[in-house]
């Protein structure tokens, strides 16, 4: 939802995501999950690509840490059972 009044402040508040623009009432900005600061509905997509961009590179960057550690804790564990010490050792 985007809204500039005082009007769509309501609408704002209830939406999933609000979006204001920058010459918009004080009300709907407060209201808005977004400030957009110039007048621009380029600016909007930007913004929402942006996001995804990086909604996108923490997801990835989650995905391999919790492989990599679960790969490493099994390896310990094993190693553990099997031979008695881990094959991991600080330096």
């Amino acid at each position: 939802m985007s809204g500039d009044s005082v009007s769509d402040s309501t609408a704002l508040k209830m939406a999933q995501v609000g979006l204001s623009m920058g010459s918009g009432c004080t009300v709907a900005k407060e209201n808005a999950d977004l400030v957009i600061l110039d007048n621009d509905f380029l600016s909007i997509h930007h913004a929402i690509m942006w996001g995804r961009v990086i909604f996108d590179n923490v997801r990835k960057f989650m995905q391999f840490q919790i492989t990599i550690n679960i790969n490493l804790c099994l390896i310990v564990f094993i190693s553990g059972l099997t031979l008695g010490n881990s094959p991991l050792n600080v330096i």
